[in-house]
């Protein structure tokens, strides 16, 4: 794992997540889905995957930032790039099943990933409620798992995970 702190300078992001992006895709997988997710970051990978697990509860294209409700922090810790995404995407679920907020947009304003210490990420979540007359159902996502779970570099550079 490379070993890198970043942050975003005063008003600016490390990166930012948009459903448009789409840098995801559904697999087939026995008892549940499973959403691979890439980008040229570990952090955009991230982020890409759990705009995805939310496409999994209703159809992203009908999620619109609701710049009333403004942004959800999130705050995301691990030992290992697969426990920080655990984490990461546990956040945004947990943004859904309290608050009923879906999530179209991600920003991180701060990613640690040094392997020697804590690994954590910081970001803004932009999105707006779950509304059934707008936003179709789709599954229900009860809880992230462990379960084949992959993070890996590609030759090219660009990070995938699932």
């Amino acid at each position: 794992m490379e070993k890198r702190e970043s942050a975003g300078k005063e008003g600016s992001a490390v990166c930012t997540y948009d459903a448009v992006d789409r840098r995801y895709e559904y697999l087939d997988h026995t008892a549940d889905i499973k959403v691979h997710a890439w980008g040229d970051t570990v952090e955009l990978a991230y982020c890409a995957s759990a705009v995805g697990m939310i496409g999994c509860i209703t159809e992203i294209d009908t999620v619109k930032v609701d710049s009333s409700l403004g942004e959800l922090s999130i705050s995301a810790r691990g030992h290992d790039l697969p426990s920080l995404l655990f984490s990461f995407l546990d956040e945004v679920l947990f943004l859904f099943h309290t608050q009923l907020f879906l999530t179209r947009k991600l920003v991180i304003k701060r990613s640690h990933l040094d392997p020697t210490s804590e690994l954590q990420l910081e970001a803004d979540a932009y999105g707006e409620a779950f509304d059934l007359g707008r936003h179709p159902q789709g599954i229900e996502v009860k809880a992230v798992t462990f379960n084949a779970m992959q993070i890996e570099k590609k030759p090219n550079g660009e990070h995938h995970v699932e």
